[in-house]
């Protein structure tokens, strides 16, 4: 998420049925820079047997604090495959990157970042128009609009949900405040189709919080926001609608890191770390409480990335001994595997088309250079 990355590399330790298999490794051409990435994925069935789907790789140009996306659609003509790599500027008014999220509509392919300039403390979100239509430049494929303009900080996360009754997507982000007083709170903004931007309150005089990119999840029309609190640990925040108000769960004490969440189904997950350890932590709609296990161990970095299959089964991409790595849960428990390639801070996402299930793992390589890891 930050412009530098520094971690402690330990020894590799597999947990429950080590995976042995054959991961793909190339470098995303143009992407050469990269010190914040983030992924959306989404395909679509056209009917007939027609199909396409997107990747996109949204991520922070480190020579100008520039936010960029590096996008691919499928090659129809061979499903599994990809067409080349196309990068797009998305914007360069950014004079201090502080973290970004990335998401895609399902509906429809489009794409949603969000992301903070430190220097001006505002949260923007941009969204990809296409047809040299927007709003970001001369010729821009983007429509970037301010959220809010002042004590924004960090990394924000961003989800959207297509609403069929105004034809249009409901956009969530959360994100973290400071005032010059040295107040922090946890927010979520909202838009609804081409409304304007409402912004509530989700956790008030907090101490600092830790936001994952993908810390947010939708699960109907309700947002949940998973995030990691000094001195008081990792928490889940749920909107109740009836009430129109959020409330805090405490999940666990001692937990940290950037806490990754998917929900789906009635199936809640979260990943993030805690004292050198991989935890994933599963909510049952039968008892209403959470379930916290440990994956791994011997993992140094705070970064995780959780996503959940169509089996509703989690995966989590995390960094070990230098390479990031993908934890599944399955019929027998967990499995862990090396990608065996070099490199950190990884993000997931999976394949879906064909009900494969093949994980793509997004992750920077020395020199900043960005690398594609798929099944």
């Amino acid at each position: 998420m930050f412009r530098g990355f520094q971690f402690t590399m330990a020894a590799a330790i597999l947990l429950v049925g080590s995976e042995a298999m054959a991961w793909s490794t190339n470098t995303i051409p143009g992407a050469s820079a990269a010190g914040h990435t983030a992924q959306g994925y989404a395909w679509r069935d056209w009917g007939g047997g027609a199909w396409t789907k997107w990747h996109s790789v949204a991520y922070g140009d480190t020579t100008g604090d520039v936010v960029k996306v590096a996008r691919r659609e499928a090659n129809v003509g061979f499903p599994g495959g990809w067409l080349p790599w196309v990068v797009e500027t998305v914007d360069e008014s950014v004079d201090f990157l502080h973290g970004l999220s990335m998401t895609i509509g399902k509906e429809d392919g489009t794409e949603f970042i969000a992301y903070v300039d430190l220097d001006s403390s505002s949260l923007k979100v941009a969204r990809r128009v296409g047809g040299n239509a927007g709003n970001c430049g001369v010729l821009s494929q983007w429509d970037c609009e301010t959220v809010v303009s002042a004590d924004a900080i960090r990394t924000p996360s961003i989800e959207v949900r297509f609403d069929s009754a105004i034809q249009n997507y409901v956009i969530h982000v959360v994100y973290t405040t400071e005032t010059s007083a040295g107040v922090r709170s946890l927010k979520h903004a909202q838009k609804v189709g081409v409304g304007p931007w409402s912004i509530a309150t989700i956790k008030a005089n907090t101490n600092q919080i830790r936001l994952a990119s993908d810390a947010i999840a939708i699960e109907g029309t309700a947002p949940f926001v998973a995030f990691a609190e000094t001195s008081v640990g990792v928490q889940v925040s749920r909107f109740i609608p009836a009430l129109g108000s959020w409330t805090t769960t405490l999940i666990d004490a001692n937990g940290g890191g950037y806490v990754s969440m998917d929900a789906r189904s009635l199936r809640h997950e979260i990943a993030y770390t805690s004292n050198n350890e991989l935890k994933s932590a599963s909510w049952s709609f039968l008892t209403g409480a959470w379930t916290v296990s440990t994956v791994d161990t011997s993992v140094p970095g705070p970064y995780v990335s959780l996503v959940l299959d169509d089996a509703f089964n989690p995966q989590i991409a995390y960094t070990k001994s230098g390479a990031p790595w993908r934890a599944k849960r399955g019929t027998s428990g967990w499995s862990t595997t090396s990608t065996g390639t070099a490199g950190f801070n990884a993000s997931l996402q999976l394949d879906t088309h064909l009900a494969t299930d093949n994980a793509i793992l997004v992750h920077i390589g020395s020199s900043n250079v960005m690398y594609v890891t798929e099944e």
